[in-house]
């Protein structure tokens, strides 16, 4: 039964690291549509989805160190 229980948990974590990959390599591709438009809006649009990526990573990053301990 802990085997089980294990295996699904191992499961949801795998799952919830890749949903995160998924978002940052969505926001990724975003930004390199935006880049080929080079407008104003755009280009602010880039700064923002810039910033979201880079918060995105330190949460990712953080998820990781406390798995460490």
């Amino acid at each position: 039964m802990i085997s089980l229980i294990t295996a699904a948990l191992r499961a949801y974590i795998a799952y919830v690291g890749w949903r995160q990959r998924k978002f940052i390599y969505d926001i990724e591709d975003e930004i390199d549509l935006l880049a080929a438009d080079g407008s104003p809006a755009a280009k602010l649009r880039i700064e923002r989805l810039a910033q979201r990526r880079s918060l995105e990573r330190k949460r990712a990053l953080r998820s990781c160190d406390s798995d460490v301990n």
